[in-house]
């Protein structure tokens, strides 16, 4: 099946802020993340079923070397990013905002 992915505005609002956040660490930080997310969401739409359901039918994508979580649930073809979110954080924080 092919999948198509949706990003909310909230997804969109978590990256801008967290891609500034790493430019501002160092310049070009923030384009290593946003590989790295790339990379997380071609997976995820290899196999969105993969990765387990961890609250409210909503499944988390772990990103490599950098301590965040793509939050997101299927409905039918289509994969739908709800958040970005630390890992230190409670990831049901993110529906409060």
């Amino acid at each position: 099946m092919t999948y198509i992915v949706s990003i909310s505005q909230q997804a969109e609002d978590d990256l801008r802020e967290i891609f500034l956040w790493y430019e501002d660490k160092k310049l070009g930080l923030g384009l290593i993340f946003r590989d790295f997310f790339e990379t997380a969401i071609s997976s995820i739409k290899l196999n969105p079923l993969q990765f387990q359901v961890r609250y409210h039918k909503i499944r988390i994508k772990f990103l490599e070397k950098f301590p965040y979580g793509i939050h997101y649930t299927v409905v039918k073809s289509e994969i739908i990013i709800l958040a970005v979110f630390h890992t230190s954080l409670d990831p049901k924080r993110w529906q409060n905002k």
